[in-house]
């Protein structure tokens, strides 16, 4: 099976079935092998606000509209894993971002309460913090 290299920050679009594709950002490594992704969504009425990606200097430049972290819809990947699930045609990485703003939606994590918190505590852990 195909694996790739995978760094905090990268972002990659995936398929989602039934919904179609998903740009999912690495936040934490939660093993030797899986990492923990969350997903960036277009901001609507209903979204959570704990992290809000504005387009501009410290944000991809495929982030055209004001955006929001969905953390209800984090799931942990290995290698093998994304690479099964990655947008035909997509570029390996899609993107990244960068140290200022991957810090920023690890913080909305902590803060957010759709966060499953299995995710929460690795993501605690990741960063060197006690429960």
């Amino acid at each position: 099976m195909t694996s790739i290299l995978i760094n905090l920050g990268d972002a990659f679009l995936i398929n989602t079935p039934p919904n179609g594709q998903h740009l999912y950002i690495a936040i934490a490594q939660t093993s030797e092998t899986h990492y923990l992704f969350v997903n960036v969504t277009t901001r609507r009425s209903n979204s959570e606000t704990s992290c809000i990606l504005i387009p501009g200097l410290d944000v991809p430049n495929f982030i055209k509209s004001e955006s929001v972290v969905a953390y209800q819809y984090a799931r942990e990947m290995d290698a093998i894993d994304l690479a099964s699930l990655i947008t035909p045609d997509s570029p390996i990485p899609k993107g990244y971002f960068s140290a200022n703003v991957l810090a920023k939606i690890q913080q909305g994590g902590l803060a957010s309460r759709r966060l499953r918190n299995r995710y929460k505590i690795a993501l605690k852990a990741f960063l060197g913090m006690s429960d």
